[in-house]
C-alpha cells in the first residue's frame, strides 16, 4: 500500500497521538492532467454521441433561452454574440435529451437564432433537421413561413445580380455557398413536400414555377405549373396556373422539326380556361386570343413542314395528304391558299418516287423465307391410338 497522508479535518477532531488510518491517494492519469475529459466530452458533444442527461439538457436549454432573449432584445449590431451562444446551447441541449419535446424546441430555436443572425444557410439546415426528425412538428407552419421568405429573398437577390451556378460564395453569410437560385427553388420544393396540405404548399408551387419561367427555364416551370393544376384543384391560383402554363408550353415549343405535344397542350389549356374561368378569361381576352392564334398558326406550319418534307423526297402521296390537311383544318388561311396551289402543281406526280438503280436492288433482293424449312400443314384428322381390333 502506498504511504498514507493525514487528513487535516480528521486530525483536528482527534486527540494528540491518536492513530490515523492511512488514506489511499488517487493517482491522476496523464490524460486527465492534460484536460482529456473535457476534450473527450467536447468531441462527443460535437458528434452527438453523448450519454443522455436530462438534467444537463434542461440547464443548457435554460441558459440558451436567456441568451436568446438577450440577443433578440439587443440592438441589431450587438446581438451576434448572445445569439451564437444561444444556438450552440440549444443544439447541445437537444443532444443530451434526444427524442423529446426539448430536442424539438431546441432545433427550432437554434434555427431561429441563425435566422435572426442573417446566417440563412445555417438556419435552413437546422429547419431541415427539425422537419426530418419530427415530420409532424408543431412548428411546421412557422418553418414553412421562414423557408418561403428565404426562398423569395434568394430569388430576388439572384434577379438583382445573377451569378454563375458554380461560383462559390465565401463572403456573404446570407447566401448559400453555391447556386442561390437552385437553393431557392429547393426551398420552395421542400415546403410542398414536407407539408403538402399546408397553407403555403400551393403558394410555393406557383412561386417556384414563376421563378423558373422568368429565368427562361420553361421545362422546370411547366412541371410546377402542371403540379399546381393537378394536385391543388381548390387553390386560388388555378387560373394563373392555366394562364401562365399555356404561355409556358408555347415557349417550350421548339419548331416544326420537333415534337408538337407542348403546342397541343397549350391549345387544350386555352379551351379549358374558357370553360372553367369565363369571368377571368374576359379580363385577359386579348392575350388569350393571341395565344390561340399562335397555336393554330404553328399547327398549320407543322402540317406545311411535313408536306414540303414529303414533296422534297418525291413522296407526292404523303405531300398531298398533308397539303389537304392544311386546307381542311385551316381553310381561310393564306397557307391553305398556298397548299391548294401546290396540290395543283403536283397533281400529275406519282405517289412514290421511281426506284433508282432498280437492277441493283433486284440483284440483292431476296426472299427471307426462301431458305427456311417448310413445316407441313398439320393433318386435321384427329389422331387416335394404334389399337388393333379384337
Amino acid at each position: 500500500m502506498s504511504p498514507g497522508v493525514r487528513q487535516v479535518s480528521f486530525e483536528e477532531n482527534q486527540p494528540p497521538g491518536a492513530e490515523v488510518e492511512p488514506v489511499e491517494v488517487e493517482k491522476k492519469s496523464w490524460w486527465r492532467s492534460l484536460g482529456g475529459d473535457a476534450v473527450e466530452r467536447s468531441i462527443r458533444e460535437t458528434t452527438g454521441k453523448v450519454a443522455q442527461d436530462k438534467a444537463r439538457a434542461k440547464r443548457l436549454y435554460a441558459e440558451a433561452e436567456a441568451q436568446y432573449e438577450q440577443g433578440i432584445k439587443a440592438p441589431v449590431g450587438q446581438r451576434d454574440n448572445a445569439l451564437h451562444k444561444a444556438a450552440d446551447n440549444f443544439i447541445l441541449a437537444g443532444k443530451y435529451y434526444g427524442e423529446s419535446d426539448l430536442e424539438e424546441n431546441s432545433l427550432m430555436y437554434a434555427a431561429e437564432c441563425y435566422y435572426f443572425l442573417d446566417e440563412y444557410p445555417d438556419a435552413v439546415e437546422m429547419y431541415g433537421k427539425l422537419v426530418k426528425k419530427y415530420p409532424n412538428t408543431k412548428y411546421l407552419d412557422q418553418v414553412g413561413n421562414r423557408r418561403f421568405k428565404l426562398a423569395r429573398y434568394w430569388v430576388d437577390r439572384y434577379a438583382e445580380n445573377p451569378d454563375w451556378t458554380l461560383a462559390p460564395n465565401f463572403t456573404d453569410e446570407e447566401r448559400p455557398l453555391f447556386d442561390r437560385f437552385g437553393n431557392a427553388i429547393k426551398l420552395y420544393d421542400m415546403i410542398r413536400l414536407d407539408d403538402p396540405t399546408g397553407k403555403l404548399a400551393d403558394d410555393a408551387t406557383l412561386a417556384a414555377a414563376n421563378a423558373n419561367f422568368k429565368r427562361g427555364k420553361y421545362e422546370a416551370a411547366d412541371r410546377f405549373y402542371t403540379d399546381l393544376r393537378q394536385n391543388f384543384p381548390s387553390s386560388e391560383h388555378q387560373f394563373i396556373g392555366h394562364y401562365l402554363g399555356m404561355f409556358c408550353k408555347l415557349k417550350m415549343y421548339q419548331g416544326p422539326s420537333y415534337d408538337g405535344q407542348s403546342l397541343e397542350e397549350a391549345g387544350k389549356l386555352a379551351e379549358r380556361m374558357e370553360r372553367q374561368f369565363p369571368d377571368r378569361v374576359v379580363e385577359h381576352r386579348e392575350a388569350i386570343d393571341a395565344a390561340k392564334k399562335e397555336v393554330r398558326a404553328k399547327q398549320a406550319e407543322r402540317l406545311w413542314h411535313l408536306a414540303t418534307f414529303f414533296e422534297g423526297r418525291q413522296q407526292y402521296g404523303g405531300a398531298r395528304f398533308y397539303y389537304d390537311q392544311v386546307i381542311q383544318e385551316f381553310p381561310n388561311s393564306n397557307m391553305a391558299d398556298a397548299a391548294r396551289q401546290r396540290m395543283v402543281e403536283i397533281a400529275d406526280r406519282p405517289d412514290h418516287a421511281p426506284q433508282k438503280a432498280k437492277w441493283l436492288v433486284d440483284l440483292i433482293d431476296y426472299d427471307e423465307d426462301k431458305d427456311m424449312p417448310k413445316i407441313a400443314p398439320e393433318d386435321s384428322t384427329p389422331r387416335t391410338a394404334n389399337v388393333q381390333a379384337p
